[in-house]
């Protein structure tokens, strides 16, 4: 089964949300839910029997699902039904009472624009999620990401920025060249923060995606979008790895040098916005730096991962996607995989690997001999089996054509 490349945070116990589908005037506090009385009243409520006094509960929806019945069956592949929803969720079972705090996942939730509807699974506007646990009780909220990218969209009615395969459509010639000026500044390059959530070491939660304009901070508790994540260096570059590595202490991650082939790899301390360079990597093969969208990192190395599937500057240009969108698939440029000291910045390996194509690496450690010293460094990633077509097969209407019965992705290993 593939893996997908959105990801999820934990945070600090957090505000919950009101219940059902019901309008919200101006959000709502945990134990103080904030509705309309008139609404209520158009709804079946329930109480839930507890010592302190709880928020009014809207129970599910029911309806008669048939095997024919594609509304149950493509759930996870259609748009969201509100830009905002709260609610509190029934509970099958218990909830561990120790069990406090919001887990937050964030991924693309709307794939359509009126009647048009988008081709791929990446190009979906992000869907910010909130799953609050606290007193054995399970409250849910969604909210769209609003970036630049959304909020034009919604404006317009149309597509106004360049998102993983889809183009706008351009009303002239002009218009057209005006767009491939504003690529090259990445004015034209989308800000969908779709693909990540992370919780940065002094609080601030930040959605990305892989344009570094793409990088949005959001509110834990209401999921509200409060605006750009800033970042005051000089480093420039359009791009990072969508997924960073976050710990309390530092923030780690990856820009790839489209111009002279090789990556960077940065640091930003907590409480700053200022990304400072640890080293740099320089590619070993083909014309471009392979596809970064996550990369792994031991107590002492950064490993970055050189991947023959690489950025291709002619794809980007190009009005209708190719099977592989902004990438080509370059055997003959091989893989590598280069170890770099977090310390110094020094390349201490750089090994040619079997060709390899993943979305995410799941784990990565070193190994000691008996006097401490590290003797190697291993990663994990799910692995496609060195076929890049994966990335064509995570279109809507293939994802859509599952049956319950085969698979509609390869295996990874």
């Amino acid at each position: 089964m593939a893996s997908l490349p959105f990801s999820a945070t934990i945070v600090a116990p957090a505000v919950a949300f009101s219940c059902g589908d019901l309008n919200i005037r101006d959000g709502s506090v945990f134990g103080k839910a904030i509705f309309s009385r008139k609404l209520i009243k158009k709804r079946e409520l329930s109480i839930m029997n507890v010592a302190t006094k709880s928020p009014v509960v809207a129970p599910p929806l029911r309806r008669e699902v048939t095997v024919g019945d594609d509304r149950r069956k493509l759930a996870a592949w259609t748009s969201v039904q509100q830009e905002r929803w709260e609610g509190e969720l029934l509970v099958e079972g218990e909830i561990p009472l120790w069990l406090t705090g919001t887990y937050l996942r964030n991924g693309p939730g709307l794939w359509h624009l009126g009647d048009y509807n988008f081709r791929h699974l990446f190009d979906g506007y992000a869907t910010l999620v909130g799953l609050h646990f606290e007193n054995g009780r399970l409250v849910m909220g969604h909210r769209q990401v609003e970036s630049d990218a959304y909020k034009a969209a919604k404006k317009n009615n149309k597509l106004c920025y360049r998102e993983f395969s889809e183009v706008p459509k351009h009303d002239n010639f002009l218009s057209y060249i005006g767009d491939l000026a504003n690529l090259f500044s990445g004015a034209s390059l989308t800000d969908n923060a779709n693909t990540g959530v992370v919780r940065l070491g002094d609080g601030r939660v930040v959605c990305l995606t892989e344009t570094i304009k793409g990088s949005i901070v959001v509110d834990p508790n209401t999921l509200d979008t409060l605006g750009k994540f800033e970042y005051t260096d000089s480093l420039g570059g359009l791009i990072h790895s969508a997924h960073p590595i976050v710990t309390d202490t530092e923030f780690l991650t990856l820009l790839p040098d489209l111009v002279n082939p090789g990556y960077l790899v940065v640091r930003m301390d907590p409480g700053t916005n200022e990304r400072k360079v640890i080293g740099r990597v320089n590619c070993r093969g083909g014309p471009s730096p392979g596809w970064v969208h996550s990369f792994p990192v031991t107590e002492h190395y950064v490993i970055v991962p050189e991947m023959p599937l690489r950025y291709c500057a002619q794809n980007l240009l190009k009005a209708e996607p190719t099977p592989l969108y902004k990438f080509r698939w370059h055997p003959e440029s091989k893989g590598y995989m280069h170890v770099m000291c977090k310390a110094s910045g020094n390349i201490v390996a750089s090994v040619e690997v079997p060709l390899f194509v993943t979305f995410h690496f799941i784990n990565a450690y070193e190994e000691k001999d008996e006097d401490g010293r590290v003797i190697a460094v291993i990663a994990d990633c799910c692995e496609h089996n060195a076929d890049a077509t994966i990335l064509d097969k995570l279109r809507l209407h293939n994802l859509r054509s599952y049956s319950g019965k085969e698979d509609v992705l390869p295996d990874a290993k």
